[in-house]
């Protein structure tokens, strides 16, 4: 129910932002406020999820994500974007880092992977619904489109807010969380894997405001088509992460990890190379499908590292790494996209993957040796 915006606002934002004259930089900045939320936020609610517990913090940001969508449906310059998409971003803080603490409250290790995939799979499913839904309104009230989408998306989410308050009960006990008030140092073993998370969400973050922008000048495609090229990624983030939180559980996490990251990377390189609408769009699918693997490996492997009375400041902390990137990454997308070229986020994207999975694999094989 919360997820419905999701694939809509990917598609809607940037192009929104740049029809009301935001200039690269700027459309960066969007993203930046949007990823600096989660680098302020995250690690306050990793402590209060130790503390408090999770099921006040998983209302908190049902509450917040029908702020954000009410404030979407009424914002009509650049600047009361900026607003809506901050809120967003501090509900979007709350819910991803409570979520995780959730699953790894109820998982063991070996089934922690997929029930990580789990939850993606069913935010994409309800992303697509939402997405049905927004396009189909921009196919029948193009210039209403935007109220009417999120409109519709503030309503479901005032009735999640109902339902959370009536249904999700607390996953942490008391006594975890009397020891939840222990002294907590992250493992200084797994600082590289920090680095690690700090720089995919770096190289995904210089990419994500701008490959559709880009997509719609070199394909000269409107939204609608685009739409539909990017239903294949919708289709596996709906269908393929349950099975790769599987294939988490069958390899060693820096294994996993690192195929991941080296997928991206490739695939994310070849975009510039690649010519037609089907190519392009199968390189994006494979980035996305890898970007899935790190993603759900990275969260197994810190419900390991953590146990259940530390969950939420180690998933606190490695959201800390990873929102210092994305904060980051959308300004250097800006640049790079502006004064470079625009494949140039490409290439530096996909050396920065490639980058750090040979980072990850050298320091598993010297662990091993």
């Amino acid at each position: 129910m919360i997820s419905m915006p999701m694939v809509f606002i990917t598609f809607a934002l940037p192009l929104r932002a740049e029809d009301l004259g935001a200039s690269g930089l700027e459309i960066g900045a969007l993203y930046s406020i949007f990823t600096a939320s989660l680098f302020v936020i995250r690690p306050i609610v990793g402590f209060g999820l130790d503390r408090f517990g999770r099921r006040v913090f998983f209302i908190v940001a049902m509450a917040l994500y029908f702020s954000a969508n009410a404030l979407y449906a009424f914002s009509s310059t650049v600047e009361t974007l900026y607003i809506a998409r901050l809120v967003q971003g501090f509900g979007f803080s709350v819910l991803s880092i409570t979520t995780d603490a959730i699953t790894a409250d109820l998982t063991k290790p070996d089934g922690r992977g997929a029930a990580m995939g789990g939850n993606i799979a069913s935010q994409t499913r309800g992303g697509m619904l939402g997405a049905f839904i927004g396009f189909g309104l921009v196919g029948a009230l193009p210039l209403h489109a935007w109220f009417y989408s999120f409109s519709t998306f503030a309503i479901v989410a005032l009735l999640a807010v109902v339902f959370a308050y009536r249904a999700i009960p607390e996953t942490l006990s008391g006594d975890t969380r009397i020891r939840a008030g222990s002294d907590f140092r992250f493992p200084a073993k797994h600082y590289r894997l920090l680095f690690v998370v700090f720089l995919a969400a770096f190289a995904g973050a210089v990419i994500q405001p701008y490959y559709l922008i880009y997509l719609r000048g070199r394909l000269d495609l409107e939204l609608a088509a685009l739409a539909f090229a990017f239903l294949p990624v919708g289709i596996a983030y709906a269908v393929m992460p349950v099975w790769l939180g599987g294939v988490t559980n069958r390899f060693r996490r820096p294994v996993a990890m690192s195929v991941g990251l080296a997928a991206a990377g490739f695939l994310y390189l070849s975009v510039p190379h690649v010519n037609g609408f089907i190519w392009i769009i199968a390189a994006f699918t494979g980035a996305s499908v890898g970007s899935v693997l790190v993603d759900l490996t990275k969260n197994a492997w810190l419900a390991d590292i953590s146990g259940p009375h530390a969950a939420g400041r180690t998933f606190g902390i490695a959201a800390l790494a990873a929102g210092a990137g994305a904060t980051l990454g959308p300004i250097a997308g800006g640049v790079l996209y502006d004064g470079w070229g625009k494949e140039t986020i490409f290439y530096a994207a996909g050396f920065i993957l490639l980058g750090a999975m040979s980072l990850l694999f050298l320091s598993d094989q010297k662990n091993n040796t």
